[in-house]
């Protein structure tokens, strides 16, 4: 059965649909095409926040302690618990195994010890050889992972790496089973693997913040270094963070900085002679150039400093202010600059 539709309901299609199209390209085409055509920017204040994803591998000095007697385990403290070098964890009631029958550690905990063959921080224990946290998981990678490893992580190596956790509670345990994992908090690492393009807003001692999973932590460029087509950028913490026994790779976003100032597209920034600067517009439509002192950048926008900043000469230098016109295509004005000055010569 076909239905039809009257005219006058074609008409009120047709005119919905223009008026979709009308507000598609006012919302959506206009600026771009607006854009395209606008030759300066009005200088504002605004905040920048320069900052960059990337996945971390948590570096820390981690004692995996094993059963020294097979037997039923009881363990005295929480997972997360903070404590001194020495602490109780776990007492094992111990059972008289048949000489010559001893039993050998569970498949599933052999794998992972043997990772672990002559690390000197697998210890026969159920007191706490380091002060630090309490964690009932291990990965087997505590080893490669460890602070004195640290500058010989590679990208390939840490990503074959599994992060695979292995839940150690339990209440019957055999002689050399790990049955807890103590992790030093007194300080740690993240390293990470960076293009270029966010590597270089890094360098050695400046402080960032890093965005984990469970919380927000502050930390310290401790080493910006190239390894291949990528750089490894190594951040130094020292701070207590919820998920950091268990966690081995993290998701984090690195906050460089939060800055406030004079926001600019950094194609309007050029440099003449040698200084960097931008070229504003008079309202008389004539332009000139100013020095200008870049706070920070995202390789997109920079902020810069106002009215007055000192130079490496240590000298003050008048410079841009809010609401002045700059150039978005500062070349043209630059050659002709140049040119006047070569005629006055």
């Amino acid at each position: 059965m076909k239905i039809r539709i009257s005219k006058k309901t074609k008409r009120i299609l047709v005119i919905y649909l223009a008026i979709l199209v009308i507000l598609y390209i006012v919302a959506f085409q206009i600026p771009k095409v607006t854009d395209k055509f606008e030759t300066t920017q009005v200088l504002e204040n605004g905040t920048l926040e320069v900052s960059c994803e990337a996945e971390g591998y948590l570096v820390k000095d981690e004692a995996v302690c094993t059963a020294g007697s097979t037997g039923t385990i009881e363990y005295k403290l929480n997972d997360g618990t903070v404590v001194k070098k020495g602490t109780d964890i776990a007492d094992i009631d111990a059972i008289e195994e048949e000489k010559g029958k001893e039993k050998e550690p569970a498949g599933k905990y052999g794998d992972y010890l043997d990772r672990l063959k002559k690390y000197d921080l697998l210890v026969e224990s159920c007191d706490s050889p380091i002060s630090g946290v309490v964690s009932y998981t291990m990965d087997g990678n505590e080893k490669y992972f460890r602070i004195d490893n640290l500058e010989k992580i590679r990208k390939e190596k840490a990503e074959e790496a599994s992060s695979k956790q292995l839940d150690l509670e339990r209440t019957d345990v055999v002689r050399g089973e790990p049955i807890f994992k103590i992790s030093s908090d007194d300080s740690w690492y993240i390293v990470c693997w960076l293009e270029k393009s966010d590597a270089r807003k890094y360098e050695p001692d400046q402080k960032v913040r890093i965005e984990l999973p469970e919380s927000t932590v502050d930390a310290r460029v401790y080493s910006v270094k190239k390894e291949g087509d990528f750089f490894r950028v190594t951040f130094f913490l020292n701070v207590y963070y919820e998920d950091f026994c268990s966690a081995r790779v993290v998701d984090m976003t690195v906050v460089q900085s939060n800055t406030t100032g004079l926001i600019v597209d950094n194609q309007c920034l050029i440099k003449k002679e040698g200084v960097l600067g931008v070229y504003v517009k008079t309202k008389d439509g004539d332009t000139y150039f100013k020095p200008v002192k870049v706070k920070i950048t995202d390789g997109e926008q920079s902020v810069l400093y106002e009215s007055v900043f000192v130079n490496d000469d240590y000298e003050q230098v008048e410079t841009v202010s809010a609401y002045q016109e700059v150039l978005k295509k500062p070349q043209d004005a630059l050659e002709q600059d140049m040119k006047g000055d070569s005629e006055e010569e």
